[in-house]
């Protein structure tokens, strides 16, 4: 899989998406894309370490799948940034980071909840959900 081709898709689905990063599923980074202009609130090790522990929440709840089901993603908002997190596969994460409602740059764009929309869709890999 091309992962810079999908993380691209990704970022051009709505202009609110701050980066996007694909990452194995102890959280490691294998990929990332990150919008032009755009400042991280995190330095690269913070980053590392969020992904690790996010990743490690994601395996807490695939181990629950047997029960409730796969999950779909998860979200944690914060106060400047809402991060969502997508399974790809068995062996991978996605994360996409957008700006907060106070810190976004075009309101009249999609929201949480589109950008989930937009995400679900480009991995169904059904182009006529795209």
């Amino acid at each position: 899989m091309n992962f810079e081709n999908l993380l691209q898709r990704i970022m051009d689905s709505d202009i609110n998406i701050r980066h996007s990063i694909i990452t194995d599923i102890e959280g490691n980074i294998l990929a990332t894309s990150h919008r032009d202009g755009i400042t991280n609130y995190l330095s690269p090790e913070e980053t590392a370490a969020s992904l690790k522990r996010a990743a490690t929440a994601w395996k807490g709840r695939k181990a629950l799948s047997p029960k409730i089901g796969d999950g779909l993603y998860a979200v944690a908002a914060f106060e400047k940034i809402t991060r969502m997190t997508f399974p790809l596969g068995n062996e991978n994460l996605i994360f996409v980071s957008m700006g907060s409602d106070s810190v976004r740059t075009d309101m009249h764009a999609g929201g949480q909840q589109q950008i989930v929309q937009h995400v679900l869709n480009i991995l169904s890999r059904d182009p006529t959900k795209e």
